[in-house]
């Protein structure tokens, strides 16, 4: 007979085993996984958001301390001395010098990142530049020109792409120029290699945590900056209405490719930055579409956002350690456990196996064998019930087996007294009762068969008839005994005289 799987009872010991030791394991394990990750997400997260603030911080302090820088320069007497000539008196006057000057002494301050300093009239007239080139340029539809006069503050626009040369991104800062009694004379303008900004987010990355990156976006969402990823810059996370798209390229805030081009669908980081979410777990298909941690930090004096990132796998990385010791000792106490099952399986079926046996052959017919009681446990009891439940089915077997035979013998007898009754009535309803020869009855079926017979043998049937002469007078004159007393003598004779002609 087949069995299942868990047929036997050395396999449900070894799966009752595996599961009594191993489920609260596996437990445990699921729990301390959880805790774990748990814990590790948000140190990361912590780490991020504190590389990201801190970025934050610096790109503010950065932009403070030259918004303060550039309205401090913007009171300098020689610049208003010079922006209150009129064209004519400006060229190769003593003003002219003395503010020439002084824009190269401002310049001079970070020869690195400051591309130049410029003069600009009321009308937005570049009317003095360290870079000589661009003296005579009408800036006067920049945002860095307007806003000052509007606002009568300090201004720093947002980081442009250089028309002239590639791959530079300029940042500018401006403040109104006046004189001694407060009049606007014109606009000081500062512009920068925005590549200070972008070194101010990638300075944090290394201590935010291994294989982490920084991302700087500006009020549209457009890449300002990013630290795995340069491809990415001046493309938006997420697609910007035509109308918008064209007036910053206009501006040179965006690249003039097709808008198809401009774009990176993060529908989720999109979600978060409108959300004003610090955090999430999103995928960023800049870096593959590998899930990360992100962090998100706004700044003071711009609407920019600044993101740090890091790979979840990273984060979770000791996890993965822990899940492959946890793994090796799962499997190391499944074998110990299977081992120790399968021996102590062994060990309680060896007995049961052998009952088994013993009664497979004493259900084969082997009425003779016993179990051997070896122990005084649950399978000695068995053994000896078993021991008395065959002994007694023996002893009734043979009682049964000797009844048997006995009613065999008395139906043997039986049969033979009805075979010999029925021979009996068979002669008695074949022979006539007087004479006892064979009766007309007899004559009718015998002389249909030799009939039936002879038909078949073409041979010929011969019939002999007697008759008995004055046999009335005799019955009459000797009685009805003496009669009957003849008839019985001729109908011996006529039988012993056909027998014996045969």
């Amino acid at each position: 007979m087949q069995q299942t799987f868990l047929g036997s009872i050395r396999t449900k010991l070894i799966a009752s085993f595996l599961i009594v030791a191993l489920i609260p394991l596996l437990l445990l394990a699921f729990i301390n996984k959880q805790t774990t990750e748990k814990a590790l997400t948000d140190n990361a997260q912590q780490a991020l958001s504190a590389a990201a603030n801190e970025t934050s911080n610096r790109i503010d302090a950065f932009i403070d301390a030259n918004l303060n820088a550039v309205r401090v320069e913007a009171l300098l007497p020689g610049l208003a001395r010079y922006l209150s000539l009129t064209p004519k008196q400006r060229d190769d006057s003593p003003e002219m010098q003395l503010a020439t000057e002084t824009l190269i002494r401002l310049s001079r301050k970070d020869m690195l990142n400051i591309i130049s300093y410029a003069l600009l009239d009321l009308k937005g007239k570049n009317v003095l530049d360290i870079l000589t080139l661009d003296i005579g340029k009408d800036e006067s539809v920049q945002d860095y020109f307007n806003k000052p006069l509007q606002t009568e503050f300090s201004f720093v626009s947002s980081m442009k792409r250089s028309p002239k040369i590639t791959d530079l991104v300029t940042l500018y800062f401006s403040s109104p120029v006046r004189n001694a009694e407060g009049d606007i004379l014109g606009v000081l303008r500062v512009s920068y290699n925005a590549t200070v900004v972008q070194q101010l987010v990638n300075r944090e990355t290394e201590r935010s945590g291994k294989k982490s990156f920084a991302i700087l976006l500006d009020e549209n969402n457009i890449y300002l900056a990013h630290s795995i990823a340069p491809k990415l810059l001046f493309k938006s996370i997420m697609p910007l209405p035509l109308n918008v798209v064209t007036q910053l390229q206009r501006e040179g805030r965006l690249p003039n490719y097709p808008i198809k081009e401009l774009t990176n669908n993060e529908l989720k980081l999109q979600q978060a930055l409108d959300s004003k979410q610090s955090s999430l777990i999103a995928s960023l298909s800049g870096t593959g579409n590998q899930v990360n941690l992100i962090a998100i930090a706004r700044l003071k004096y711009q609407p920019w956002s600044v993101l740090f990132a890091q790979p979840l796998a990273i984060a979770l990385a000791p996890v993965e350690k822990q899940i492959r010791d946890a793994m090796f000792l799962f499997a190391f106490i499944a074998s110990a456990v299977t081992i120790i099952a399968f021996s102590i399986g062994q060990l309680l079926t060896k007995p049961i196996i052998y009952l088994t046996n013993i009664v497979f052959q004493f259900t084969a017919g082997n009425l003779d064998i016993r179990a051997k009681v070896s122990s005084k446990d649950e399978i000695g009891q068995l053994a000896k019930s078993f021991n008395n439940m065959a002994l007694q089915l023996q002893t009734s077997l043979e009682t049964l087996e000797q009844r048997v035979q006995e009613r065999t013998a008395e139906l043997v007898i039986a049969k033979e007294k009805v075979e010999d009754a029925n021979q009996k009535l068979e002669q008695l309803v074949n022979l006539d009762g007087l004479t006892k020869v064979a009766n007309r009855r007899c004559f009718d079926g015998r002389l249909q068969a030799e009939w039936k017979r002879l038909v078949r043998e073409q041979q010929p049937l011969s019939l002999i008839l007697l008759d008995v002469d004055k046999f009335k007078s005799y019955n009459d004159y000797y009685g009805h005994l003496g009669g009957d007393d003849c008839l019985i003598r001729i109908a011996q004779t006529v039988q012993q005289t056909v027998s014996s002609s045969y």
